[in-house]
């Protein structure tokens, strides 16, 4: 089970040439649990702004099996990397889902695993923009 209360993290990108455009090395990021059952659990979640985050408070929704930790990352403001050092805040669009999986520490009072988000388009006006896919690594830590 994991356990209620308030995670520190941070999250990278798997390619180099997508980590490089945000600027930093990877970005910091904070969960609060705030309700388990069973094997499901709800909280949200805010990335640092000074690290390369995106804006916005998001939800998030996952489920535990066994050792494995899975969940959704929902951020209220969607977020594209544009040339070097460059990030595109579209205030009107949600972020794309971002699916998140790992393993639990022996103590349980760490995660480490990967992150993704799926191919799609999202509409600006009448242009689609193609969203392409990402991947990369991610931990988080109960902080005491």
């Amino acid at each position: 089970m994991v356990k209620i209360g308030h995670w520190i993290g941070q999250y990278s990108y798997e390619k180099e040439g997508y980590q490089k455009m945000t600027g930093f090395d990877s970005t910091n990021f904070e969960i609060e649990i705030t309700h388990v059952n069973n094997d499901i659990f709800f909280g949200t979640v805010q990335d640092d702004l000074t690290t390369g985050g995106t804006d916005g408070i998001g939800d998030i929704k996952g489920k535990i099996t066994g050792c494995k930790v899975e969940f959704v990352k929902q951020m209220p403001i969607m977020a594209l990397l544009i040339g070097k050092k460059q990030i595109k805040k579209i205030v009107e669009k949600k972020h794309r889902n971002i699916y998140y999986s790992g393993i639990f520490s022996n103590d349980k009072e760490s995660i480490s695993g990967h992150w993704r988000f799926k191919f799609g388009f999202i509409w600006v006006g009448f242009f689609p923009i193609p969203i392409i896919p990402a991947k990369g690594y991610w931990k988080m830590t109960l902080k005491k």
